[in-house]
């Protein structure tokens, strides 16, 4: 639905141009509202006035360069003055501090600077991940320093990165105001975007359905790697077992096991259990399912060190594919990957061993912030490699020939797969392959490196995609 030409509420202002605020500035400007956004990155603001993104999403580099080019989207790092915006939308970042508490600066520092440009009956709406409690108690005082009648409502983002601008047209929008009117005002505005918007009765019922979304995510996910480590210490297939339950079965859950990060499933269990305990709750599975998640690239380099210690080989080099914090859909971004703790990791177990990455979807000037060797070819990486080791499922990765990648490799060389990607493994004599939950299934260990064979390994089935 465009937005009409009278529509009061047309100009908007984001406050933060990342993965959030950039993909709904476009979005917006799809349907009909004039936006400004401001960004004090001057790389992003580079990028935007070459007429693309920071970040890779299809798509989203023609909209930008469309929208700016028509000057339906222009920016800035100030809020520039506007007697006609009536609407700020708050999409500043909200990481955690080294003891894992919400880091709020960003924030106050936003809500300060519209505080002193808020002009009466304008509408500010936050976007950002926050604890339960943090727009009325933290954000409303300091808009309520100018004395002045204001509308405020929490309406957060739940897209799936690498697919925003698609899930922002078609996924509910949750909505709750400080009064009824503020839900309706952000109500109607979202009613352009998405054909359905759910109100809720308050602030903190809307801040708590992003954290509760994504914390059940979290979980789900760790309970799948657990079954996956479980099927690896009793010999059986995970994969087969999760399919094989699921199918036709209304009450089994159909989760593939995989490494869990990202700038949201990282932290949003942190962000919930601080604010429960804020208000006099106690800790409870979220974190454990979230440190469990945290532990698996402990556990599973302790794993690889194991093979390699009875291979009777030494191991010279390691390298990673996949070094964004997933690969479906495909994407260039490296928070929350957890390819850093992994090559910890391994460069714990293999201190004399050259660990390198390769990812074909990352900017390599980036990616040296793994501080590693980077490789720009899959040929390079696997060649003279003791270990590959999968941590994406890059959907680039299913046009490797493994057959021809191992060949490159050293003798006893182990191909590791996080995701059992691959549907058919055929590998030179004397290179293995392996996955999550298919460890001992995939490779008895008298098989382990000694002689070619033909693994079948189950494919991706698409239903875990991280953000």
């Amino acid at each position: 639905m465009k937005v009409p030409e009278g529509f009061e509420d047309k100009r908007i202002c984001i406050i933060g141009l990342g993965y959030v605020g950039l993909t709904l500035a476009v979005a917006m400007c799809d349907v009909g509202f004039q936006v400004h956004g401001v960004e004090r990155n001057p790389h992003v603001l580079d990028c935007l006035s070459a007429g693309k993104a920071h970040f890779l999403e299809r798509g989203l580099d023609e909209r930008v360069a469309k929208h700016v080019n028509s000057g339906h989207f222009s920016f800035g790092a100030k809020i520039e003055p506007d007697d006609h915006r009536r609407v700020y939308i708050i999409t500043v970042g909200t990481p955690l501090t080294s003891e894992k508490q919400t880091n709020l600066s960003a924030i106050q520092s936003v809500a300060r600077d519209v505080a002193e440009v808020l002009k009466p009956g304008e509408l500010i709406m936050l976007r950002s991940t926050v604890r339960i409690g943090v727009t009325r108690d933290v954000v409303k005082p300091l808009l309520d320093s100018r004395d002045i009648p204001y509308a405020l409502a929490f309406c957060p983002e739940r897209t799936l990165e690498g697919k925003a601008i698609e899930e922002l047209t078609s996924l509910p929008q949750i909505v709750g105001g400080v009064d009824n009117g503020s839900t309706i005002r952000a109500k109607n505005i979202f009613g352009f975007l998405t054909p359905t918007v759910i109100t809720v009765s308050s602030l903190e019922a809307a801040e708590m359905v992003k954290l509760v979304n994504n914390t059940q995510r979290d979980y789900m996910f760790a309970f799948a790697n657990e079954v996956a480590e479980i099927c690896d210490v009793c010999s059986v297939s995970a994969i087969e077992v999760i399919r094989a339950g699921a199918l036709n079965y209304p009450r089994a859950f159909n989760i593939l096991p995989g490494p869990v990060g990202g700038p949201c499933l990282e932290k949003d269990p942190y962000i919930l259990t601080e604010g429960v305990v804020q208000k006099g709750g106690q800790e409870g599975l979220a974190l454990r399912a979230r440190h469990f998640n945290e532990a698996m690239p402990s556990r599973s380099a302790a794993l690889i060190a194991s093979h390699r210690r009875g291979s009777n080989s030494a191991t010279k080099k390691i390298v990673i594919f996949g070094l964004a914090f997933k690969g479906r859909p495909e994407t260039s971004d490296l928070r929350g990957s957890m390819a850093y703790p992994l090559i910890k990791h391994l460069q714990a177990h293999f201190p004399d061993a050259v660990i390198g990455g390769f990812d074909p979807s990352t900017d390599p000037e980036e990616a040296k912030s793994f501080k590693i060797e980077i490789f720009d070819n899959a040929e390079s990486a696997a060649t003279d490699t003791d270990v590959i080791f999968f941590q994406t499922n890059n959907p680039r990765f299913q046009e490797l020939n493994l057959t021809r990648l191992s060949g490159l490799m050293r003798n006893g060389a182990l191909i590791y797969d996080y995701w059992n990607q691959f549907k058919d493994v055929n590998l030179n004599e004397g290179r293995s392959y392996a996955g999550l939950g298919t460890w001992l299934t995939a490779n008895p260990p008298s098989s382990l490196g000694n002689k070619k064979r033909t693994a079948s390994a189950p494919a991706y089935a698409g239903s875990v995609e991280i953000v």
